[in-house]
């Protein structure tokens, strides 16, 4: 069973995404209260974090420039732990075309549009 971490700025996003993910009965989730991105490293060093997933947007904790810090620190602490980030390719395609840079640039192990379906992201997630 992986143990995932889920750090997003939108509730309902956040609440749907998890269920998906329990759904298939393979993951072990934690989710981050939307405003406390503080506490993500702690989550993640507490459950033994096999991937951190983070949603990106331009609003304060959840920028792209916090979120590739604070991978670097989930990094430091569990080398083992892989980060993808989730983003809005539609609303805001110049940060999705920067997260893809990130990747590219090995800042980050995965990305995901939020247009894709749950079952894509849960089997991508899975694969990781």
């Amino acid at each position: 069973m992986k143990s995932l971490v889920i750090s997003m700025q939108n509730t309902l996003l956040s609440e749907a995404i998890a269920k998906s993910f329990m759904d298939t009965g393979t993951f072990r989730i934690e989710q981050v209260l939307p405003g406390k991105t503080e506490d993500t490293l702690s989550y993640c060093c507490a459950m033994q974090a096999d991937v951190l997933l983070m949603e990106v947007s331009r609003l304060g904790a959840y920028t792209l420039e916090n979120r590739l810090r604070l991978t670097d620190r989930v990094r430091q602490e569990l080398p083992g732990c892989q980060c993808a980030l989730l983003c809005d390719e539609n609303s805001d395609e110049e940060l999705a075309r920067r997260v893809k840079i990130a990747r590219q640039d090995h800042r980050i192990d995965a990305f995901f549009y939020t247009s894709v379906t749950p079952g894509y992201l849960t089997a991508a997630v899975e694969a990781m």
